[in-house]
């Protein structure tokens, strides 16, 4: 079993942000190319899988305030309207892409003649859902990926953005002269699959990924910096990756969140009084906090990848900066 050393647990404990270095630390040590290299693709996955639970596990009991510092503005570096700001530039939105991908992204990117710059995180929208994310990244209001095309607060700043919703096919659209929003719906369709139940969904979403970053990023034309980025990530919920909690606790949860990962206030306004509920009153939702998964029936409490809640994995997502002689 993977285990966290004590250096983490040290740094957890010291005073101060903590969100950066837990940042550095999922990409540099967890999530990271060499141990994607050196381990077969399921120990890799749970292994990293564990680790982060162990280490939420602590954050849970000992540190809750790295929960508020997730759900704190985003950090203004990455703002996605800030970087299209010339026609030299592009941004991918992988929709649902994990960290646990990021290796995947950096071989391809340096196959298909990318430099790799920058293996960073940003964060998510709270609740850690698409439309949420639109909404606070551009203005939008709450839509779908689908819509962001001849969006007029994109237009008036010289954005073309295209939603590639078939990527099997290559990407093509009429973006010269102009800073590119490109959005893609993989992996995040793929989940939707009966796949999603078991396991194997990560290695058959690694054995797919070079067709879909053929024919989305390798089709993209004349642009300079190129960023790979996420609305939000997936926790994966494999055999003792989640918190442990008394069957009381869990029925308290159940009853309330069924099989989503949080629910709006307006609609339920008495959440149960638990540890494990973030109640964000400024965005009027009670979310699920940490790795703490509710034993539902039906379709989606078959589901071992979920997002929504308010954990590590579901909240930081990758941010990949790619430059290319152009």
């Amino acid at each position: 079993m993977a285990k966290l050393e004590i250096s983490v647990f040290e740094k957890l404990t010291q005073p101060g942000p903590r969100l950066p270095w837990i940042k550095k630390w999922l990409t540099d040590e967890v999530w990271s190319l060499s141990r994607y290299n050196r381990l077969k693709i399921y120990d890799f996955l749970f292994q990293g899988e564990e680790i982060v639970n162990s280490f939420e596990s602590l954050i849970s009991s000992a540190a809750g305030r790295v929960y508020d510092e997730l759900t704190s503005p985003s950090d203004s570096r990455k703002k996605l309207l800030d970087f299209l700001t010339s026609a030299d530039k592009a941004i991918v939105i992988l929709d649902g892409l994990s960290l646990r991908e990021i290796p995947v992204v950096i071989m391809l990117a340096e196959k298909s003649g990318y430099t790799v710059t920058n293996i960073d995180c940003s964060v998510s929208a709270t609740p850690s859902e698409t439309i949420d994310f639109i909404d606070r990244e551009f203005g939008c209001g709450e839509i779908s990926p689908s819509q962001i095309q001849g969006r007029r607060e994109l237009k008036e700043k010289g954005i073309c953005a295209f939603y590639h919703g078939d990527y099997n096919l290559p990407f093509f659209g009429d973006y010269g002269g102009h800073p590119l929003l490109l959005w893609s719906p993989f992996p995040d369709s793929t989940y939707r699959d009966s796949g999603a139940k078991f396991v194997s969904h990560f290695e058959n979403i690694h054995a797919f990924f070079e067709t879909v970053w053929m024919n989305t990023v390798q089709q993209i034309k004349g642009k300079r910096n190129v960023v790979i980025t996420s609305d939000h990530g997936y926790i994966f919920f494999g055999t003792g990756m989640d918190f442990v909690r008394s069957q009381v606790e869990v029925k308290a949860l159940n009853e309330y969140f069924g099989n989503e990962r949080w629910i709006s206030l307006a609609k339920k306004p008495a959440p149960p009084a638990s540890d494990d509920v973030y109640i964000d009153n400024l965005r009027k939702v009670a979310i699920i906090k940490g790795r703490i998964k509710t034993k539902s029936t039906g379709e989606g409490g078959a589901r071992l990848y979920k997002h929504g809640g308010l954990s590590l994995m579901e909240m930081i997502i990758p941010w990949i900066e790619l430059e290319k002689k152009l």
